[in-house]
């Protein structure tokens, strides 16, 4: 079958679920976040794209000013297709930029180069495109200080609204922890890996940048809706192979085979996991999650959404990251504190 022919039949899979889940757009539920990524979007023909959006806003109400994004790679997307893009509705894109320095982009295994890189980020531009966020990797295994630095000037240089930067993860079952098993590349030295994230956090902050999430910084008003819905607990619905949803308390997920999925004759046969979150989990949730944010968590609302105290139920666990020094406490809010940001996933280990 001609990769056309996949690309056509999965996107009329996709349009169809939307319409199957219609029933959980509850009335008065207005969407202002659609995400178009998981993968490489852009190797879609844009009409293909135009389609899935005429059947969302056909599905779904959809917010005047909503945040539509789509995620793009180097290589595989030129001007006409930001064109088009930009004709469809679209009105913010990612780039997975990664690097822009040859050894790195190798290691990677990123097929495109630095140029291609920065023609993207132009060709988005051109296109009309206002808000663009880059993707960056650190800590990559023969990357030093000096190299990301370079990296962060680069991206900074050619002015994108919003920023993402990662350390890397060296996931099991993946080429890369294969290597890392057999000892033909080593672990990123840990204390490297946090002096690469206080350059870009307060490299970005100096020229204007929010610091607003752990892994994310943008200008002023142009944070992405779609990553503070997950850091929120704010409902959403997923579309596609291995998609995830989030709806009152429900999280559920697509099956990541393509035949099955589509094969599919409704939403029960696609979906192969779903949870009903108990009281328990949703506090964890809203705790671990929202202190990703800069901002941190209003006890406030945690009292008003669930009924509970906070300090009744986590004091002691509190008390003890306050001490550390990992937390910080002001009238109704606690955050992660500058030395939290580095050793959060101890911090939140203490609420799961």
């Amino acid at each position: 079958i001609a990769d056309a022919d996949i690309h056509r039949s999965y996107m009329e899979k996709v349009v169809c679920e939307a319409a199957w889940k219609k029933e959980m757009f509850s009335p008065g539920y207005l969407v202002d976040s659609i995400y178009i990524g998981g993968g490489t979007p852009s190797i879609l023909q844009p009409a293909l794209i135009e389609e899935l959006l005429d059947a969302l806003y056909a599905t779904c109400d959809v917010a005047d000013d909503a945040e539509i994004t789509i995620e793009v790679n180097p290589g595989a997307a030129n001007a006409d297709l930001f064109a088009a893009y930009r004709a469809n509705g679209v009105n913010r894109v990612s780039i997975g930029a990664q690097s822009f320095n040859a050894d790195m982009l190798a290691f990677l295994g990123r097929i495109h180069s630095r140029e291609n890189a920065l023609a993207c980020y132009a060709d988005a531009r051109n296109a009309g495109f206002e808000d663009v966020n880059l993707d960056l990797i650190f800590g990559i295994p023969g990357q030093d200080l000096a190299m990301w630095e370079r990296d962060l000037r680069t991206a900074v240089n050619l002015g994108p609204t919003h920023l993402s930067f990662y350390s890397l993860q060296i996931e099991e079952d993946t080429p890369l922890y294969a290597d890392f098993m057999n000892g033909r590349i080593q672990e990123p030295d840990e204390i490297e890996d946090r002096r690469m994230y206080h350059l870009a956090k307060e490299y970005t902050e100096g020229l204007g940048y929010l610091h607003y999430e752990i892994s994310n910084c943008a200008k002023p008003g142009r944070e992405s809706r779609h990553n503070l819905k997950y850091w929120s607990m704010d409902d959403y619905i997923g579309l596609g192979l291995a998609a995830h949803s989030y709806m009152r308390g429900h999280r559920l997920s697509n099956t990541s085979s393509l035949p099955e999925y589509l094969t599919a004759a409704g939403t029960p046969e696609m979906v192969d996991w779903m949870h009903k979150s108990t009281t328990s989990e949703e506090m964890s949730e809203y705790i671990f999650l929202g202190l990703r944010r800069t901002a941190g968590i209003d006890l406030a609302r945690f009292r008003a959404s669930f009924g509970k105290d906070f300090w009744e139920l986590y004091g002691e666990e509190t008390a003890g990251l306050i001490r550390r020094g990992l937390l910080e406490h002001s009238g109704d809010v606690l955050r992660l504190t500058a030395l939290g940001l580095d050793l959060a996933n101890n911090v939140f280990r203490e609420y799961i």
